[in-house]
Order: C-alpha cells, then structure tokens, then sequence
C-alpha cells in the first residue's frame, strides 16, 4: 500500500490520484486509435476527454454523497460532502461522463452510439487502471479472508488490520480481460451500440457478483447493494440493445 506517493508540507500527491489521471491518459490513447481506424474526428476525442472527466470526476463524487450520506446532512451542510477529497464511486462517474458525451455527441451530429462503440475498449482498460489506484490507496477492499492472498489495508479508507479480499485486485484483472475481448472483438462491424453493449454486459456481471465479497453501500432490497442494482439495469440495457441490433441486421440481411 503505497496511499501517498510524495508530500510537501500540506500538498499530498496521493497514488490513486496518480492511477486515475494515468487512466485517463491510457484511456484517451486507445480511443484515438479507435478514432483513427474509424475515420472519426479527433478533435472531437479531445472535447470528449475533457467532458469525461468532468462528467465522471462529478458524477462520482454526487452518487457517492448519495450513496453515503444522509440527506438530513447533506441539505444542513451540503459543503464538506461536496468537497472533501475522498469518495468517490465508478458508476456515478460512468453515468455522470456518459451523460456529457451523449450531449456532445448530439452537439456535433455525430452518433452517439458511434461513439460509445469507440470508446468501449477504453473504458475497460481505463477503469482496471483505476481499480489499481484503488489497490494501492487501501480502498473499495472487501470482506474478511483467510485465503493465502488475503491482505491488510492498516492505513486503508477505512483503515483495517483484519486480512480482507483484495477485491480491486479481482476487478483489475478481469476488466484488463474484459479490454482484451473488446479489443479483439472491435473489428466485427456490427453498429448500434454493440460492442458498448458487450462492455456493459461483462463489466455488470463482474460488478454484480464481486459485491458479495465486497464492503459495499446496501440497497433497499435486502442482500443487494446499490452497485449491485446499478449494474443489473446496466445488464439487462446491454442485453435488450444486442437484440435490437441483431434483430435489426436480421431484418436488413432478409430484404438484401
């Protein structure tokens, strides 16, 4: 665990802000070469790094506070919640960058679909290069283990001496597989959205079940966590846009 990779007096340069900046440079990397082999308009990659950023740095920090404090608290003093450095989730920035790209892509007439397949590969690559920054400032860990690989986070967030699942390293690793199928899959043209679709469907499925070995936000349905709501709607929304998509090029393929 490595939380602070270099302080000079009160100015902290922490590893997971570190991991998420080099996440979206990766990210922002392999999307322009997407961009480039799709003949898209990189000048609009760059707005949309911008937007995503904004978007998921946002969007993060509001469903964490939505998430985690009670809202008795948050309209009494909404500033500390808002502010603070710490706290923040991976669907709320996902919804919060994917919402700023929608209206960009509609902006400039380009769409967003279009885009979203673009991009998918990205996000996977993106968001296990993030999990790792969580790794390494002892947070998003999950529930007690007696596995040999089990670890320690005694200066975690929270902090924790008892040896839990190292959950982030678990997610890591799968989205770093999950960007190799996307990638491998990107050149099988299908349109509508479908491999942002696929994206959807593998990372949901992971989020959904590493939640049981996670130290997680509950939900008002009993045994599942918000996260776990989350990405079941994120699933089921993947799964109902692949079969539009092929319904559709069905449909096209029989009048051909």
């Amino acid at each position: 665990m490595y939380p602070e990779l270099f302080r000079i007096n009160d100015f902290v340069i922490s590893s997971f802000g570190v991991m998420v900046a080099l996440a979206f440079l990766v990210a922002y990397w392999v999307a322009s070469l997407e961009f480039r082999r799709k003949g898209l308009n990189e000048r609009l990659l760059n707005n949309l790094l911008l937007v995503s950023m904004i978007g998921g740095i946002v969007g993060a920090k509001l469903f964490y506070v939505f998430e985690n404090v009670p809202l008795g608290d948050l309209l009494a003093n909404p500033f500390p919640y808002l502010f603070s450095r710490g706290g923040l989730t991976f669907y709320g920035g996902f919804l919060g960058a994917v919402f700023l790209v929608l209206l960009l892509s509609w902006k400039n007439r380009v769409g967003f679909w279009t885009i979203a397949d673009a991009l998918a590969p990205s996000i996977a690559i993106g968001h296990a290069i993030g999990r790792i920054g969580c790794f390494l400032v002892g947070d998003d860990y999950g529930t007690p283990s007696n596995l040999p690989w089990a670890m320690s986070f005694p200066k975690g967030l929270p902090p924790t001496t008892e040896k839990v699942h190292p959950t982030q390293i678990y997610e890591a690793l799968y989205l770093g597989i999950v960007f190799l199928v996307l990638w491998r899959l990107r050149r099988r043209e299908r349109g509508g959205g479908w491999l942002f679709s696929v994206f959807l469907i593998l990372s949901g499925v992971e989020r959904f079940f590493i939640e049981f070995i996670r130290q997680t936000t509950p939900s008002p349905i009993p045994g599942l966590s918000i996260a776990q709501l989350v990405a079941l709607l994120l699933v089921l929304f993947g799964a109902v846009r692949l079969c539009i998509i092929y319904n559709r090029n069905q449909s096209r393929a029989s009048r051909v």
